[in-house]
């Protein structure tokens, strides 16, 4: 009984086997033409995003090295002028007006104009020259006993081809007594600590150190008119580090296939420190303009992205 049922399990299915029919050449046809549509139409998908996707990333590429260079020039045009002592040409004493920073073609120093700035023209690169300061400065708070003083201390350093400063009392640079053109460059000692930062500090210092300073350059006057190089800092005197002259300058990058580069490269203005800043890399460009705009500095740069894209930018810088 078993058996029979078996087999006419297995002939119905037989049946049913040899009743189903294959594809027909048209449907294989258009099942082949089917697939080449979505073939075609995944492939078009893919490489639009392809594009798109490189396009976009080029773009925020360029836009990343835009970022970081004018971070770079914002930095140091906020240094145009700081720290700068003058010798006006005029006789009027008009230091924060601008000025070429040449006289006869020399850059003596101090310039003409703490704000001097020189402008050479070139293609496709400008040179920007200016003065400012690149390091620290000091605040005396107060005399704290016979031979110290209480610092605010924004990166004061004692440390070699840095301990060169330039003394301010009631807005004026101390200068040499027997030659006025020349501003004194003060060395100090005995500071507390190197290099302390004074952002979101309590109270008003942070350090001491001696209170008497040596004059570098010069000499100034004891209480006997006798000609001497110490000098003792009161409270309210302001140390800031010599300035360096800051030249903008573009030229090729070993370091990126020997294509345009803006750099920047630093003289300092105290032989007895020399820290001279050899050139650095800003960012890459292809063309780098500036002018002189009422009582700043108009630039205009065609910044490079890596595949050579660019995008040019215009941005106002004054003091």
């Amino acid at each position: 009984m078993q058996s029979t049922s078996l087999r006419r399990k297995l002939n119905s299915f037989h049946k049913l086997y040899n009743s189903s029919k294959g594809l027909t050449l048209a449907e294989i046809m258009i099942a082949i033409a089917i697939s080449i549509i979505i073939l075609a139409a995944v492939t078009s998908l893919y490489y639009t995003s392809d594009r798109v996707f490189k396009r976009t990333k080029s773009s925020a590429d360029v836009k990343e090295i835009l970022k970081q260079g004018m971070a770079g020039l914002e930095w140091i045009f906020q240094r145009w002028g700081t720290a700068t002592p003058c010798n006006d040409p005029t006789g009027n004493n008009q230091c924060s007006v601008i000025r070429d920073c040449r006289i006869a073609g020399s850059y003596n120093y101090p310039p003409p104009s703490s704000m001097c700035l020189t402008i050479i023209n070139g293609n496709p690169c400008d040179e920007v020259i200016f003065y400012g300061s690149l390091y620290g400065n000091g605040f005396v708070d107060r005399v704290s006993g016979p031979t110290s003083v209480a610092l605010m201390s924004c990166r004061l350093s004692t440390e070699t081809n840095q301990n060169c400063y330039h003394l301010k009392r009631g807005g004026q640079f101390i200068r040499d007594t027997q030659n006025n053109n020349v501003v004194l460059i003060f060395s100090i000692s005995g500071l507390g600590s190197n290099n302390l930062e004074c952002i979101n500090v309590n109270g008003s210092s942070n350090t001491s150190a001696s209170r008497v300073v040596t004059a570098l350059n010069g000499n100034l006057r004891d209480a006997n008119n006798n000609l001497t190089p110490f000098m003792n800092l009161e409270g309210g005197d302001l140390l800031l580090r010599v300035p360096h002259l800051i030249r903008l300058f573009c030229q090729f990058n070993p370091q990126d296939g020997n294509t345009l580069w803006l750099y920047m490269q630093a003289t300092d203005m105290s032989e007895d420190c020399n820290a001279n800043e050899n050139p650095q890399p800003i960012m890459p460009v292809n063309s780098f303009i500036a002018e002189q705009f009422g009582q700043g500095i108009r630039i205009t740069t065609q910044v490079r992205g890596p595949d050579n894209n660019f995008m040019t930018v215009q941005r106002y810088f004054g003091r």
